[in-house]
């Protein structure tokens, strides 16, 4: 099976990555710390993807199914998808840089702390703005099914 089935299974994963980058870090578990955030972002991202490039694209198609006059709605939905992906990767690159730098900076943690706070800030932001987008399309493909489109002849 792919990387997500299901809205239960991305939302589990941003919440383990909201668990491991809000964490406190404990003086010389720096190492300790990028690891489990590291292990959070791979599931995340993971999930992110599959949600912005497999799971939105069978509920926009719904939508338009449903409501063509939705079709500007799920244009404005499609930019915003695929700046999530372009955010999904400078966060992927700053995990990255993190983790090879980290062990690096373990015995004077403070020099990281710069590049971590980044990493904490940036990703607690991203998680932010991709529960935002799936609350928005779920509204919207609700709207599809349910809209009161006047009276029909």
């Amino acid at each position: 099976m792919g990387p997500t089935t299901t809205e239960s299974d991305l939302k589990t994963a941003l919440t383990g990555l909201e668990t491991s980058l809000s964490t406190p870090i404990v003086s010389g578990e720096l190492a300790a710390w990028m690891g489990e955030v590291q292990k959070a972002w791979q599931e995340a991202s993971a999930q992110i993807h599959y949600s912005v490039k497999h799971l939105h694209q069978r509920q926009y198609d719904q939508m338009a199914k449903e409501d063509l006059e939705l079709l500007p709605r799920i244009e404005l939905l499609k930019v915003e998808d695929e700046a999530i992906e372009q955010q999904r990767e400078h966060i992927s690159q700053m995990v990255a840089r993190d983790a090879q730098h980290v062990p690096k900076l373990e015995p004077d943690e403070g020099k990281a702390q710069k590049h971590v706070q980044s990493l904490i800030d940036e990703g607690l932001a991203f998680i932010t703005r991709v529960r935002k987008q799936e609350v928005a399309v779920q509204t919207w493909l609700l709207e599809a099914f349910n809209r009161d489109r006047g009276a029909v002849d």
